[in-house]
């Protein structure tokens, strides 16, 4: 039997980050993770913990069947698996749609709830109560963290066992020194303190509960032996502390369509490696601004690779990249676009369906970011709708076969086994 740990929370900012990273420090070696939700940053810091990849599961970008499938390949072989809720349990598009709570209901999987103590009895009993009353997945543990008082966790354990009848209920007390640090976009990937933070949060999670009691098991799975991929082709990804935002996902789809993935650095490497393809990920160019803009030689290559028949990619971080400035540093200058940061979202956030350009089938994708684009060419590549609203725009930008844009595609959303690249 394999094990799963479900984590989410009734609330974000619930401790439920640093509560999974203990749990990854357990169990590394001998567990798989997952984050729900668009989310690229928990996969890396997943990654720092365990050294292995990790996986997302979004029940909008992917259907039920397709979701499961993806869950069930991804986990085979891995005696633990742990899976990272995102914000809270019912957070997401309309009535619940690609929330946590609709993930695990996909997936057939019970929830482990994290609520944050704060000064009541009574209360938690019946907000948990009450979340669970419209939840599809069922609760088979509460932790409530964030706890300085052993008494009341004790009132508090007692009064949700009576309002609820969950027997596994948990504490996680509180540590001031056990803090994730953020910036825009979510949490901080340069934070160097994650592994100690991770194997003090192991060490409270021993101290303070069983985690055979926490865990759901599922029939073992049989790890598939597929055959031995054969690469005719090449794509060069774009990968270093400012290009960073992509999902493995992806990685394995242009594995899957016969491309070898090869990686380099627009900060320290002088030129890019050749390749039949280009993609140029999100992450936080603005941040290492001055360095992109100092390597010239990278700088002028990837010019002229965006003027050559090459198919280039650039999502979000890489289109503001390939765009003239960041801020007041230079850049690549293939597009007539500049970029500026703000204090708050820019854009069309959210998940989107997106028609590129020459296309008559769809992808999903999401968006979130804080830069500001002011554009000298108009947009062309993207009919973009927006799952929540509906509503519908042209976006980004195609020159040649260079195409950029401020979305994260995900590949394999397209009902049609091909890639988008083919229609640069």
């Amino acid at each position: 039997m394999q094990k799963v740990f479900f984590v989410t929370s009734l609330f974000t900012s619930s401790g439920k980050t640093l509560f999974t990273l203990g749990l990854l420090n357990s169990l590394k070696e001998s567990v798989v993770s997952f984050k729900t939700g668009p989310d690229f940053i928990d996969p890396l810091f997943h990654k720092k913990i365990t050294g292995k990849k990790g996986y997302n599961l979004d029940s909008f970008f992917l259907d039920g069947p397709e979701l499961k499938k993806h869950f069930l390949t991804a986990a085979a072989g891995y005696p633990n698996i742990v899976i990272e809720g995102a914000m809270g349990v019912l957070d997401g598009i309309k009535k619940g749609y690609a929330s946590c709570d609709d993930v695990a209901y996909q997936l057939g999987l019970p929830v482990i709830l994290l609520i944050e103590s704060y000064p009541s009895i009574h209360t938690m009993g019946a907000v948990i109560k009450g979340v669970m009353s419209s939840m599809k997945s069922s609760v088979s543990a509460v932790i409530i963290t964030k706890s300085r008082s052993q008494k009341l966790f004790d009132l508090q354990k007692e009064d949700i066992l009576n309002s609820t009848g969950i027997e596994k209920i948990f504490r996680f007390p509180y540590d001031e020194a056990l803090t994730v640090k953020s910036r825009h976009l979510g949490l901080d990937t340069s934070c160097n303190e994650i592994v100690k933070i991770a194997e003090s949060s192991a060490r409270i999670i021993k101290e303070n509960m069983d985690l055979s009691c926490l865990c759901t098991e599922i029939p073992e799975l049989s790890q598939t032996v597929l055959p031995e991929s054969t690469y005719e082709k090449t794509v060069a990804i774009a990968s270093d502390e400012a290009f960073l935002f992509f999902y493995h996902e992806n990685i394995e789809f242009f594995q899957k369509c016969g491309y070898r993935p090869v990686f380099f650095s627009p900060i320290k490497d002088s030129i890019p490696p050749d390749a039949d393809m280009y993609y140029l990920p999100g992450g936080y160019p603005e941040l290492y601004a001055k360095q992109l803009s100092a390597n010239k030689p990278m700088l002028r290559s990837l010019y002229e690779l965006c003027t050559s028949e090459k198919p280039v990619l650039a999502e979000c971080g890489g289109f503001m990249y390939l765009g003239n400035s960041i801020q007041e540093y230079p850049m690549v200058g293939f597009f007539d676009v500049s970029s500026s940061m703000k204090p708050s979202m820019q854009g069309n956030f959210g998940y989107q369906n997106i028609k590129i350009k020459n296309s008559d089938h769809t992808y999903k994708g999401h968006e979130f970011h804080y830069a500001q684009m002011s554009y000298g060419e108009k947009p062309n590549a993207l009919k973009i709708t927006m799952e929540s609203s509906k509503k519908t725009s042209v976006e980004g930008l195609l020159k040649q076969k260079t195409l950029g844009s401020f979305t994260h595609f995900y590949f394999r959303s397209s009902k049609k086994d091909d890639a988008l690249w083919l229609y640069l």
